[in-house]
């Protein structure tokens, strides 16, 4: 179903309304002080320029301080006719007068620069371009609304999108956290709502290493809002890497439009890569934090940790912040699941070193995305350097991850700690 002209006109009635006639100077007065009190597109619909309407009927009594402008600035009450349709109508009063009762309106919409993109139910789907063009026409700062499917089906999680309205272009600015981020939408992957968990790892990376001498690993980086945040923010020096040529195209762009050549350096590999890369001095970056935000598969390259102290000789451990999914009633049992898949790679982990468990949101009741910090422990460390055989990324596990990462039915961000005796 498509927005028509037809439709637009079908919206369309005649009211009277109460209005008030008053000396032109009167005016720009009354707009500020009634501003809330002021017929939407009223002066546009009435003929004469000095004559308000107002949104109330003749059974409601006026305002008291309203009366009391009419009053001093001699004004008159007058009944007049106005005729309001589409330009005059919210989004959701468009909506509610053209879905059926049984089709709720989108609220939920994602905002990237000048685009905005749903993931629309299966009830919704008939109405997408209806959805879509409303929207775009009550948004006036959009250019493009789009519908994002379900599944990511590529090894770079970049999204498959359908253009609902506006133009076909997804190139985007995003200011974050003071930095501007340059991307295309359908090139990369990105999510506006992670903002608030980059601050929060930003603030606990301060807080550990006394804001001093922070060398960030950034092994699943993006386009670079992490590094390129926490390099103006905290000073720090960054290796920031990833797999998708896109993003790293955008990395480059983002780090000379932020100015941190000095801070930043950039990579286009695969993550195990890096890091063993850097044994073999290959590449010189000695780092303190590993960030590892790629919730579905971060938690499987753990093990090129194993044998760090071996490979470098360093005895001081850096600090891991790694995301990933895990299923429990309760947060024991989450942190419990998550530990068990720690181990697989880092056999010396324990789970009474972890030093911060976070969830970020809920997939469903049970399953839950999360990030966990932690110091690489000594014993694995010292082990014996051995690279654990990676699961199929066809099996339950990853599929089970893959659904829960891109289940559109989540909460907002819960902004829960737990503190680990």
């Amino acid at each position: 179903m498509k927005l028509t002209q037809e439709i637009k006109f079908s919206l369309q009635k005649t009211q009277k309304v109460l209005s008030i006639q008053m000396q032109v100077h009167h005016i720009n007065d009354f707009t500020k002080l009634f501003k809330k009190c002021i017929f939407p597109g009223s002066r546009w619909q009435l003929e004469q320029e000095n004559i308000k309407s107002i949104a109330t009927t003749f059974e409601e009594p006026l305002p008291e301080n309203l009366q009391e402008f009419i009053k001093e600035n001699n004004c008159q009450i007058l009944e007049k006719e106005v005729t309001v349709g589409y330009d005059n109508m919210t989004y959701n009063e468009v909506l509610q007068q053209l879905l059926p009762k049984n089709v709720q309106a989108p609220q939920g919409y994602e905002i990237i620069g000048k685009i905005a993109h749903f993931n629309l139910s299966l009830e919704q789907l008939p109405y997408k371009y209806l959805i879509g063009q409303v929207l775009l026409d009550k948004n006036k700062h959009l250019q493009t609304v789009c519908n994002k499917l379900e599944k990511l089906h590529n090894v770079y999680r970049t999204p498959q999108l359908e253009l609902l309205a506006g133009n076909n272009s997804y190139d985007a600015i995003v200011p974050e956290g003071g930095v501007r981020l340059f991307l295309n939408f359908e090139k990369v992957y990105w999510c506006t709502r992670l903002y608030s968990e980059r601050e929060r790892v930003i603030k606990y990376i301060k807080e550990l290493s006394n804001g001093k001498n922070i060398k960030v690993l950034d092994l699943f980086c993006g386009i670079g809002p992490f590094s390129l945040r926490i390099a103006k923010d905290l000073n720090a020096q960054c290796l920031a890497n990833d797999l998708n040529p896109e993003c790293y195209y955008y990395l480059l762009k983002n780090i000379i439009e932020n100015k941190v050549q000095n801070q930043v350096t950039p990579l286009n590999m695969d993550a195990r890569e890096v890091v063993l890369k850097i044994y073999n001095k290959e590449i010189d970056f000695d780092f303190n934090h590993v960030y590892m935000n790629l919730p579905v598969l971060a938690i499987n390259f753990l093990d090129v940790f194993k044998g760090f102290t071996q490979r470098t000789g360093k005895v001081d451990l850096p600090y891991i912040h790694v995301y990933g999914f895990a299923k429990g009633k309760d947060d024991q049992e989450l942190i419990e699941q998550f530990s068990q898949r720690i181990i697989k790679g880092l056999p010396g982990f324990d789970k009474s070193q972890i030093l911060r468990f976070h969830i970020l949101k809920n997939v469903t009741k049970m399953k839950k995305m999360c990030c966990l910090s932690f110091q690489l422990d000594k014993k694995s460390a010292e082990s014996e350097f051995g690279l654990v055989e990676q699961e199929d990324g066809n099996n339950s596990d990853f599929e089970d991850d893959e659904k829960m990462e891109q289940h559109e039915l989540v909460e907002d961000v819960v902004n829960k700690k737990v503190k680990i005796d």
